[in-house]
């Protein structure tokens, strides 16, 4: 019951304004983020403006979410905070039944009085994100990450290849070059 409570928080009840810009603002905090199932992103601070234009056929939803959130680092696992920058636009358009024909066009019944960004907020939040989370090197070019659990994993790399008999060397076939390049930019990118 808390949960739907909170959620109205982040319904805009745009029945009631007048034609033209409105502006609401929200910080997202761990809380926001608790309000869904399963989250991808569970900690965070962020600040996101929400400007409304209605005009009498259509509302457009423009929003900017600046802040960060928590992630586990890829490369040492502990916990990293990601920035999140998004700006992006919604436009809802009054129909017969909801409906999401497009990411950026949201229909809604000509009876609704509110529309609910929460679910928007988190899903522009989610999409930001990069795919790679991992801690900023230090000014000295070192990684950021955790000393100590990097030196745990590099006992677990494998830098060399198993050597093989002659017997296994004469009944392979040679190896494509390509894959060699491939190899360089990996190690490269992992150091």
């Amino acid at each position: 019951m808390a949960a739907e409570k909170k959620m109205k928080e982040y319904g805009i009840a745009f029945k009631g304004l007048k034609e033209g810009e409105h502006l609401f603002n929200y910080h997202l905090k761990d809380a926001f983020f608790e309000l869904f199932e399963q989250p991808q992103v569970e900690t965070g601070d962020l600040m996101a403006t929400v400007k409304l234009i209605k005009n009498s056929r259509m509302l457009e939803f423009q929003f900017q979410i600046d802040g960060e959130v928590g992630a586990i680092c890829d490369r040492c696992l502990s916990e990293v905070m990601v920035p999140v920058n998004y700006e992006g636009t919604i436009y809802v358009n009054f129909g017969d039944e909801y409906d999401e024909p497009t990411e950026e066009i949201v229909v809604i019944p000509h009876e609704e009085h509110t529309f609910n960004i929460a679910r928007f907020l988190y899903e522009f939040i989610v999409v930001s994100l990069p795919i790679r989370h991992v801690h900023p090197d230090n000014e000295d070019g070192t990684p950021g990450c955790d000393p100590e659990m990097l030196d745990r994993l590099s006992e677990y790399m494998v830098d060399q290849e198993p050597a093989f008999t002659d017997e296994e060397d004469e009944n392979e076939e040679p190896i494509d070059p390509r894959w060699d390049e491939l190899k360089k930019l990996f190690n490269k990118n992992n150091k």
